[in-house]
């Protein structure tokens, strides 16, 4: 899914300088207007409740909440779950309202463990068996639990279940031992979690929650709302009145307040909140359905006192296009919120009202231009017309593409911030009309459409990554026949979000031009910092198109798709993110086989090597030296001392005709590398890259696979295949890509046509390689297969490296497992293989081949935080248990724990390693980094201890943990 930290994506304060005060009054919903849905109710019933009165109020809750729906229509469903979990209520066995609140107002408290997987199963069986039958109905799951699951792994993997079959889930967390991190991974977004300091609480969301499903019912203001002018941003306006005013500052402070919500309300135009809060810490808050009641309220002196916490009032409760009105009455409030704030310093208004307004105090928190003074009536008007107009989107109706590049070449982590970004676009955009659709693209294009706005926001947050090549045409293809079909009197909007890597960029710029042929207005996001600004800037409709995810914000996009307000200023694309520094080798390999047809395709190949050559200025063959192999029956190689000599024997090289034997020049590579790392003189200090440039498929396919095999046993070396023509077989050209195939394979209709694109992305993935290879040599690989069952543990918290900048010993154990894999000779056929990460979250990651293993490990991000071994090595044994058993035996099973010894908890640590020596399974701790807790890695390791324990920087692997895997050849 697309995680994240749940963040208030806009938020506007206005402060007022002054005490905190909350309590809920229900809103009148009925049950015209109300969506048909059916809903599915999760609740726990464990020890945890302590009684059953409080299991009552779980179900009064439910009976509460359901009272909006109309039963001939909507289905509910009722899940209760301790030790086990019972379907209590199905979805047909009541059609009156009165009947199924009798029900399940008599459901019985049992007690027991809190296994709440067993209840999401249980739902999910419930689901499979009635969706049929409601075809196009909303299903909606709501979990209500006071404690953390009991079984956290197993509920992890239901949950994936859950979010796949597009259920939307909301979870509602109540007291001080629920497991945060749960309820988000159980809920479809982070606005779909609410937490509660007790379950007399529950009636303050039933109101979020009716909403849900009752969109239609308007929200009351003091005056008709223009919402055909200005669909508003979801924001809070927190104002904040000093409390230790004389009476009459008081009062007339309170009037302006009044004046300011009024014009505000009046100006926007969608559903409000407002709630008044007095003493922050013993503060409470009141919560209103309507301006009337607020402001009635407001004028009282003194205001009533509430029992509810106020809580991270600035974090929660926002739905797109909603807007929150706070009062905030105290000093103590007033620091807490400016607190808040430090965290959302760009998405924050600051108005002061009174004398005492301290502006160089927020000044550090915000920046200047978003602090206000209101303290006459035309200060007033002047600031409602400045918020009303930033609040308003200005947008107007429109078709929404978002083009999300899924990738190996972007990953997991980058493709998690494309779907927050498109989230946080949508909700500052969004029109009640505008359609959104979203299309995930790899080796594959798949088109999600989204006839409910609302709702994108949220679930494009779970959609998963799915890796795999670049077929960005596929996408701008798949985005041009569905604007087609579209009503040509709304605006047409793409938003592209790659890193540029197109696997055919030669069919990206053509589908790209005919996108600008139409009016399609394309918008281009580049991700991360290795994105290829020659290929974006051809996608974009133009250079002011272009932006970077790093140096743009969510508002600015919004402004500059609905106004075009951007500047110059927050534009800031690279023009160039090619170092090619290092020293380095390059050889071209280039089919000279009856394949190419004519000598004129021949020499299309040369020319483009002639344009490589030159982007990759070979002028000093001291620093970068360049060899051509051209092959078909035979290979042959051809070297040179000069860029010059390099140019003039590149014109004259003959076109063979022949077979085509790849294998054969590629061998010619291997041997050129093994004698460099058998002599004296090691050359593997300078990267070696390959240039391979094909037109069809090999001859000799396992000949081929055979040598591409051992070159890849060399991390020095990276090869790059360049597919040319319409017969090209990919799957050949993925086995002669380094690792990841998606970032070193490309492909070409012809090599005749203008290739800007494809010698940009050349040029940039050669710089990449050359600059991030590391510089150590491994040894010959070892002949003999190996059937062992290895479990890798990844030490991946704060102690190693911070989360924004990750550490290179984190890095390193990414590589030391790669390289135990490659030059191991583990053989996947006799083999298991899991990777364990772990900090405050443990994560299980399952791989099958080698090459799922290395396209996909390479992508794992560095989690920070504490050092959790104990539970780290728990799963482990869990997972050596299973390998042993499903390999009946069979291979060794043997653990890898990389780590610098730092457990947050040492004595569980080694209780879990003695429980795991006792069982029988090897496990080999290696130190990483320099400040290793020896004593702790003596502890983790089996005997005898002198092979068993490793330093990551200094390990032989010639003599010690390679060679010990290879005992039996």
């Amino acid at each position: 899914m697309c995680p994240t930290r749940a963040i208030v994506t806009w938020t506007l304060v206005v402060l007022l300088l002054s005490p905190v005060l909350i309590e809920s009054q229900r809103s009148p919903f009925t049950g015209q207007g109300c969506e048909v849905v059916d809903l599915i109710f999760i609740l726990d019933r464990s020890w945890s409740l302590r009684s059953p009165e409080n299991f009552q109020k779980e179900l009064n809750f439910v009976a509460q909440v359901v009272s909006v729906l109309d039963f001939d229509k909507s289905r509910v469903s009722v899940v209760t779950f301790s030790d086990d979990a019972d379907l209590n209520i199905k979805f047909n066995d009541y059609f009156r309202l009165d009947d199924f609140q009798r029900a399940v107002r008599a459901l019985p408290w049992i007690g027991g463990n809190t296994y709440t997987h067993k209840a999401i199963e249980m739902m999910l069986q419930e689901y499979n068996q009635h969706v049929r039958d409601r075809a196009g109905i909303t299903t909606i799951g709501v979990v209500v639990t006071d404690g953390g699951s009991t079984d956290p792994y197993k509920l992890e993997d239901v949950v994936k279940v859950v979010h796949n079959d597009r259920i939307e889930m909301f979870a509602i967390g109540v007291g001080d031992e629920v497991n945060q991190q749960e309820l988000e991974m159980l809920a479809s977004g982070y606005d779909h979690v609410y937490l509660l300091n007790d379950l007399n609480s529950l009636s303050d969301v039933q109101d979020k929650l009716t909403a849900r499903f009752c969109r239609g019912t308007p929200a009351p203001s003091t005056q008709d709302q223009n919402s055909d002018s200005c669909v508003n941003k979801p924001a809070h306006v927190v104002m904040v009145l000093e409390g230790s005013l004389p009476t009459l500052q008081y009062q007339q402070g309170l009037a302006l307040i009044s004046d300011l919500v009024t014009r505000l309300t009046s100006s926007i135009g969608r559903s409000h909140q407002f709630r008044l809060i007095r003493g922050w810490f013993h503060g409470s808050v009141l919560s209103f359905a309507n301006v009337q009641g607020f402001l009635k309220e407001l004028r009282r002196t003194p205001p009533r006192l509430a029992l509810a916490a106020a809580g991270d009032i600035l974090e929660r409760d926002i739905n797109p296009g909603s807007l929150a009105i706070t009062v905030v009455i105290g000093q103590s409030a007033m620091r807490s919120i400016i607190n808040m704030l430090e965290e959302n310093t760009q998405a924050a208004y600051v108005i002061g009202f009174g004398n005492s307004f301290r502006r160089s105090v927020l000044e550090k928190t915000l920046p200047a231009s978003n602090i206000f003074f209101v303290q006459t009536r035309e200060q007033s008007v002047k600031v409602a017309q400045k918020l009303s107009f930033d609040l308003c989107s200005g947008c107007e109706d429109m078709d929404l593409y978002f083009l999300l590049d899924t990738s190996y070449s972007i990953g997991p982590e980058k493709f998690a911030r494309e779907c927050k970004l498109a989230s946080d676009i949508s909700l500052r955009i969004q029109n009640t009309t505008s359609s959104i659709t979203t299309i995930d693209y790899s080796d594959t294009a798949m088109m999600h459409i989204y006839g409910d706005g609302h709702r994108f926001s949220s679930l494009i947050l779970s959609h998963k990554w799915r890796g795999g090549n670049t077929m960005t045409h596929s996408a701008l293809e798949m985005a041009l026949s569905a604007s087609a079909a579209k009503s040509r009197e709304r605006k047409q909007v793409v938003i592209l979000m790659s890193d540029g890597a197109s696997t055919s960029p030669d069919r990206t710029e053509k589908m790209a031009r005919k996108i600008h042929q139409r009016p399609l207005e394309t918008f281009v996001i580049g991700i991360g910092e290795n994105a290829n600004v020659e290929e974006l800037k051809v996608i974009a409709s133009s250079p002011s198109h272009l932006y970077m995810d790093s140096s743009v914000t969510a508002d600015q996009l919004a402004n500059a798709i609905c106004r075009g307000e951007i500047s110059d200023h927050d534009n800031k694309v690279p023009s160039d993110n090619q170092d090619c520094s290092n020293a380095f080798d390059i050889v071209f390999v280039l089919d000279s086989s009856w394949s190419l047809n004519s000598e004129k395709n021949f020499k299309k190949e040369l020319r483009f090597v002639k344009n490589l050559a030159d982007n990759l200025q070979l002028d000093d063959f001291n620093h970068v030296t360049a060899s051509v192999i051209t092959y078909a029956d035979q290979a042959k190689e051809f070297t040179f001392r000069s860029k010059t000599e390099f140019l003039r024997t590149l014109e004259e090289l003959p076109w063979i005709g022949g077979n085509t034997y790849t294998d054969r020049a590629l061998d010619l590579v291997l041997q050129s590398v093994e004698r460099r790392v058998n002599s004296v003189y090691s050359g593997s200090e300078r990267a070696l890259v390959v240039v391979v440039i094909t037109d069809g498929g090999a001859t000799s396919p396992f000949a081929l696979q055979k040598v591409i095999s051992k070159l890849k046993r060399f991390r020095f070396v990276k090869i790059i295949a360049v597919g040319v023509g319409v017969s090209i077989n990919i799957k050949e050209l993925e086995m002669i890509a380094s690792d990841p195939s998606d970032n070193h394979m490309f492909m070409v209709d012809d090599l005749g046509v203008n290739n800007k694109i494809l010698q940009s992305l050349l040029t940039s993935q050669i710089c990449r390689d050359t600059k991030y290879l590391p510089l150590v040599s491994p040894p010959l690989s070892i002949n003999c297969p190996v059937a062992a069952n290895l479990v890798f543990v990844l030490d991946s918290s704060s102690s190693l490296g911070v989360v924004k900048n990750p550490d290179v010993n984190f890095l390193k154990e990414i590589a030391f497992v790669i390289d135990v894999i490659k030059l191991g000779n583990i053989d996947f056929r006799q083999s298991r293989v899991s990777v364990i990460t772990y900090s405050d979250v443990i994560k299980l990651h399952q791989y099958h081949s080698e090459n799922d293993l290395v396209s996909n490990i390479i992508h794992l991000p560095f989690l920070g935080g504490n050092t959790f071994t104990d539970i780290a090595l728990e799963l482990m044994l869990d997972e050596l248990n299973y390998f042993h058993s499903v390999s009946n035996g069979r291979g060794s099973t043997i653990g890898v724990v990389l780590t610098d010894g730092q457990s947050t908890r040492p004595a569980l640590t080694t209780s879990m390693a003695r429980r795991i020596h006792g069982v029988g399974h090897r496990i080999v701790a290696i130190g990483v980094g320099r400040r290793v807790d020896i004593h702790m890695l003596t502890e983790i390791a089996s005997l005898p201890k002198n092979q068993n324990v490793f330093l990551l920087d200094e390990l032989d692997w010639r003599s010690s943990f390679l060679s010990s895997l290879h005992n039996q050849c």
